[in-house]
């Protein structure tokens, strides 16, 4: 410690000082260029309030630029979208918020750009409803694959769309002309009428998710009964089940989307119809089988084979 004292004490503070002035000269100017090398100058240029303009409507236009090339009917792409859109709308808040001149040009763009904004916060908006009902529907989802008995509620009447439904009917309302939402030769939202047709798509296919899980559950209660009187020999009350279940279980989930998925843990709308179709075949079997003509022995191979096909259906839900 002593000798590191030493080597200290040797080195002149001024020494240390002309090092320190002459590293500033060769590397903290340099990159300034010009008369300013030797002024080691730290701060940047104040932008005008063109500049400050253009970086508000830049970032407009990358979130327009994310939405075209988003696939927004995905039920899952709006928790992301959401937080991209408010991200935007807050930087151009913040720009906004500072004075500028009272010049004409300035005006309009700053005009537009608001315009922008009332038309992304409505977006939010919208894209905030479509996420809290994919929650919904996705958590219901789990709970009518998984019971193991009734559960408490009927999907249809529980999960309600229309929040989101009026979200995109006010989206349509703040529709604007494209000179509105131009500035200096560039649009600052997405294409509208896009926005709008893939989101109809997405409340289309929630609507669909809803159907479905009403379907799965009542077409399992009714099968679970019609084989139950199958098996005791009550040929009627099975048929009676059975003919019902036939009812249920053509749900109208056709559509776009149908290879979307709400999770990994979930069913496609084109798996549901696998396996609604998978269930249906199951019913026509022991419907087929349930005269009283019908011999025991081929009650009993038309009940295992119904009951492979149901298993088949079951099998098509995730574990």
């Amino acid at each position: 410690m002593d000798d590191l004292n030493r080597f200290f004490e040797d080195i002149k503070a001024e020494d240390v000082r002309e090092q320190i002035t002459r590293r500033r000269l060769l590397f903290g100017g340099a990159a300034i260029g010009g008369g300013s090398l030797f002024l080691g100058q730290d701060r940047e240029t104040e932008p005008t309030p063109e500049d400050r303009l253009t970086t508000a409507e830049t970032r407009f236009v990358a979130i327009a630029t994310t939405l075209d090339d988003a696939d927004i009917g995905d039920p899952q792409s709006s928790w992301s979208l959401q937080d991209e859109v408010e991200a935007a709308i807050n930087a151009v808040n913040t720009i906004l918020s500072d004075d500028f001149p009272d010049d004409p040009e300035i005006k309009q763009r700053i005009s537009a750009l608001r315009t922008a904004i009332a038309y992304y916060s409505t977006l939010q908006t919208s894209l905030a409803a479509a996420d809290s009902l994919y929650i919904s529907v996705g958590d219901s989802e789990l709970e009518v694959l998984r019971h193991t008995g009734g559960i408490e509620y009927d999907p249809a009447s529980k999960l309600d769309t229309n929040s989101f439904k009026q979200s995109i009917r006010n989206l349509a309302e703040a529709e604007n002309a494209p000179s509105e939402v131009t500035s200096e030769g560039r649009t600052l939202v997405p294409d509208q009428q896009a926005v709008l047709d893939s989101l109809r798509t997405q409340r289309e296919i929630f609507d669909r998710y809803i159907r479905a899980q009403q379907s799965y559950l009542d077409s399992a209660t009714t099968i679970e009964a019609g084989v139950r009187a199958y098996e005791q020999s009550r040929f009627d009350d099975a048929q009676a089940n059975l003919a019902d279940a036939q009812d249920v279980l053509l749900p109208d989930i056709s559509g776009t989307g149908g290879a979307y998925q709400l999770s990994t843990m979930g069913l496609t709308l084109d798996q549901y119809s696998e396996l609604f179709s998978l269930r249906q075949d199951g019913v026509a079997q022991l419907l087929n089988a349930s005269g009283e003509s019908i011999s025991e022995n081929k009650r009993q191979s038309a009940v295992n084979s119904a009951l492979n096909t149901f298993f088949e259906a079951r099998n098509l839900i995730p574990r």
